[in-house]
């Protein structure tokens, strides 16, 4: 029997999930219903629709004509579109005769070493696939928000300590949104293209970190400050060669390191900001290193690779377990208490779990244990749930886990409990959209007393606050 047949029905067509109080799923109509009427637990909560006339839109990649000016004499077309694109694209305007009228031999020479030189990029993409994918497309491959590359929010990241909330928006700015204030802080400077991953710094209520493709942008950002968009040198850009661009970044608990990873490189780097140094660590075998997460009490790393191959490191000796997962890499991870790791692997409807009576406490299991079976299942109302998980995370507690799938518009939320060491997951609730709108990212609220607060920013622009509160 499918876990979802244990959920609450969905609310009719016309209402919308607003919260879980006491147990009770609370509905509402989606038009009209307010959140207020169940629960103030979100009152001061800031409310955020991102919505074109906000955003200052840039042209995108896709837009981007690639035609060359035909006035131009040949050989500032060629050095044009070398300086642009890459010396390839400007062998390949040497090659087309179309282009090249001037000079037969130039034409024909370029296109010899054109056919030379692709030959060896196939055989390095052979031998390191994860280098096939550059720039946007790296990032579109590896991240975990529903169509990272068009959708109005790209990303988003709760404050550990204060109800603070960033948000990456289309046009590659980030906002900052706080209860405290009415103002919203504007982050955005030249090198901040094609925004991955925000992560703010503990113990700090100014320092946020910004994964994008040039490297990382740690903006310092006064919460006391009037000014709505803070200058770049607020901004400093932490780049390394070969690592661009980068599709994850994660500050440690105690806010002393920040890793980055790039799918493109094998290394994950460990900053420390302050001098603007890092070290990199390293393993040949794996490929790139698309995303990290940090164990709740920053001991463990858990890095996900290209490949099916993940590891996790110990930050005390700074060394590696390798393992792998069965058929294709990791999408998803997360921590919860007493270093149990969740994960899932691309295209299967399972999740997975590491505990600490495993290989990560010197044990000669070498075994995940499969936790949740969630394959994709049709309801009552005729809506399919479950399927390939395109997301998810864990709260703070370690009370509630949240899911998001490739092939569904709901998101399930599960109450997760640890007896003996042992996890068990059990059905909570569903969360939908209004009308056709699809989930795009999602996360818990860090600081939530009251239990639990799922935020999650849909298709439309429109970001929810869905809070699991007991006793109010």
């Amino acid at each position: 029997m499918s876990i979802f047949m244990g959920f609450p029905e969905l609310p009719q067509a016309e209402d919308t999930p607003l919260c879980v109080v006491n147990e009770v799923y609370c509905c509402a109509n989606s038009r009209y219903g307010n959140i207020s009427t169940f629960t103030n637990a979100t009152k001061n909560h800031p409310k955020i629709n991102v919505t074109r006339d906000i955003q200052h839109h840039k042209i995108s990649d896709e837009n981007v004509s690639l035609y060359v000016d035909v006035e131009d004499k040949l050989l500032k077309k060629i050095t044009s579109v070398w300086y642009k694109q890459g010396f390839l694209d400007a062998l390949s305007v040497a090659a087309d005769t179309s282009i090249n009228r001037e000079s037969p031999f130039l034409a024909v020479t370029a296109a010899y070493v054109l056919k030379v030189a692709n030959l060896f990029t196939a055989f390095r993409y052979f031998i390191q696939p994860h280098l096939k994918d550059i720039g946007p497309k790296t990032v579109s491959k590896y991240s975990r928000s529903r169509n990272w590359g068009t959708a109005p929010i790209k990303c988003l990241a709760w404050h550990p300590h204060t109800t603070k909330i960033a948000v990456a928006t289309s046009d590659d700015n980030v906002r900052v949104y706080c209860s405290e204030v009415s103002f919203v802080s504007t982050l955005k400077c030249k090198a901040q293209g094609h925004v991955s991953s925000l992560s703010w710094r503990p113990y700090s209520a100014s320092e946020i970190a910004v994964g994008c493709e040039q490297g990382v942008i740690v903006w310092t950002v006064d919460p006391n400050s009037m000014f709505t968009k803070p200058s770049s040198s607020n901004a400093v850009v932490l780049k390394r060669s070969g690592h661009s661009p980068v599709t994850d970044v994660s500050w440690s608990p105690s806010g002393d390191l920040l890793v980055s990873c790039c799918g493109a490189d094998t290394s994950m780097l460990v900053w420390d900001v302050a001098m603007e140094t890092a070290i990199p660590l390293r393993r040949v075998a794996g490929g790139g290193i698309v995303f990290a997460r940090w164990s709740l009490d920053g001991s463990k790393i858990f890095a996900a690779t290209s490949s099916i191959i993940f590891r996790v490191w110990d930050t005390r000796s700074w060394t590696p377990e390798r393992w792998c997962a069965r058929g294709c890499r990791v999408v998803a991870a997360c921590w919860g208490p007493n270093d149990v790791m969740l994960f899932a692997a691309k295209g299967e409807a399972v999740v997975y779990a590491l505990t600490n009576v495993g290989l990560l406490n010197g044990a000669k299991s070498s075994k995940a244990q499969a936790v949740l079976d969630v394959t994709k299942t049709e309801l009552a109302s005729g809506d399919c749930v479950g399927g390939p998980i395109l997301d998810m995370c864990w709260d703070p507690s370690g009370k509630y886990l949240a899911v998001m799938f490739e092939e569904s518009y709901l998101i399930a939320i599960f109450s997760t409990t640890q007896l003996m060491m042992q996890l068990k997951i059990t059905p909570c609730c569903f969360v939908c959209g209004i009308g056709d709108e699809m989930p795009t990212t999602m996360a818990f609220q860090k600081n939530f007393t009251e239990d639990a607060c799922l935020t999650i920013a849909w298709s439309s622009g429109r970001l929810q606050h869905f809070p699991i509160v007991y006793g109010l």
